[in-house]
């Protein structure tokens, strides 16, 4: 009982936990990344899902909810800072990235449009960061989200703001970049792993392995997803069209916790249920056993109070014994089972004294109909018994 409330809580919590993005009313269009779709057919979805009745807001990135073949990392290093830096992972977004999935400023701003080093044509990078600082051109801007803003050794999210930071290493020319923002840890993955470390750099051209995501308020998510397979079999009608709900993109990594929290429920029922067959048994033999103790025990002035407190106190003693030996097993197991999660409930003292306190009230109930029958009994029936 006790895992059986722990598994059920972390299953409930990772459900609502958050993931530092607004989780509701998003559509993910993996097929978005599909090679036979060109840039400008792309372009053209996203201008076309733009203007679609419902649709709040459009974009584009290398990374989605629930996709997992999109991941590229890179070293990054503040200036004069010794040996490569740590690894962080590098997201490249087209414009209204956070916007749409309302990621929390934590300091600095947002990328915008207005300022064409936030959101260069092509991400100057290697080679070309090089050639682009010496025609003077501005660093490109980025943003970093709050585990990179840990990793890179800065004191607050509000001291990155305005910095120079290096990507590259080995042989690889260092990329300058100014970082203009830091949000949120975003969790597109699994719950079992930490969010990594991440940057992210704003692109207005054309971006590799790129997954669209729609945004909609105030419509119906399948009324939406028709609008925009429609422009999708206009735009590109020789490409296979397929979209996800935001509930669907991430169910997968919460499939199995949701199954194990059943199971666990199923079990814990057929174990107390057989419990109870056990425990009325026993009762009803000792009672039975019992009967001219209890006659005399009357007779010599013993109230139906005191009867029933010494039949079924009986029974709780050696339930309370069982919660003693079940709370360090039952410990030991749940520490070893949210260690796997990145977000995680605490194991506090609530879930054992919560199945200590249904446990006893179970036995109570299992047995004090029982007790109480023979504890009613007239004396004179009890010393006849035999």
């Amino acid at each position: 009982m006790i895992s059986t409330g722990v598994i059920v809580s972390q299953t409930s919590f990772l459900r609502h936990a958050d993931i530092g993005f607004d989780r509701e009313g998003l559509i993910v269009v993996q097929a978005f990344e599909i090679d036979d779709l060109t840039p400008a057919q792309r372009e053209s979805l996203l201008t076309a899902w733009r203007s679609r009745p419902g649709v709040a807001s459009v974009t584009a990135a290398d990374i989605a909810p629930g996709v997992d073949d999109s991941t590229t990392s890179s070293n990054v290093t503040r200036p004069g800072q010794a040996g490569y830096g740590p690894s962080l992972n590098v997201v490249t977004a087209k414009p209204d990235f956070f916007q749409t999935y309302g990621a929390r400023l934590l300091a600095g701003r947002l990328p915008d449009l207005a300022y064409g080093a936030d959101y260069p044509a092509i991400v100057p990078r290697g080679e070309d960061a090089a050639k682009a600082a010496l025609a003077h051109e501005p660093a490109p801007n980025v943003v970093l989200n709050a585990r990179a803003v840990r990793a890179l050794g800065f004191k607050s999210p509000a001291d990155a703001i305005g910095k120079l930071v290096r990507e590259g290493s080995g042989d690889d020319p260092f990329t300058p970049l100014t970082v203009i923002g830091v949000v949120a840890d975003i969790r597109m993955r699994t719950p079992r792993r930490p969010v990594p470390p991440t940057l992210y750099y704003g692109a207005s051209g054309d971006i590799k392995r790129v997954v669209a995501v729609v945004r909609y308020a105030g419509a119906d998510p399948r009324a939406v997803t028709d609008l925009m397979a429609s422009d999708w079999r206009r735009i590109a009608p020789t490409v296979p069209f397929s979209a996800k709900t935001i509930d669907q993109s991430l169910g997968r990594y919460y499939a199995k916790d949701d199954q194990q929290s059943h199971l666990f429920i199923i079990g814990a029922l057929l174990a107390v249920g057989i419990g109870c067959i056990g425990l009325y048994g026993l009762a009803s033999f000792n009672t039975a056993r019992r009967v001219k103790e209890i006659g005399i025990r009357k007779t010599l002035g013993a109230s139906t109070g005191d009867i029933l407190k010494l039949l079924v106190g009986q029974f709780l003693t050696p339930v309370a014994i069982a919660n003693l030996f079940a709370w360090p097993l039952a410990w030991w197991a749940m520490n070893g089972y949210l260690s796997g999660f990145d977000q995680r409930i605490a194991l506090t003292p609530a879930y054992f004294l919560a199945a200590t306190a249904l446990t006893l009230l179970i036995a109570v109930a299992t047995v004090a109909g029982q007790a109480y029958a023979v504890a009613r009994a007239e004396p004179a029936k009890a010393l006849r018994h035999e």
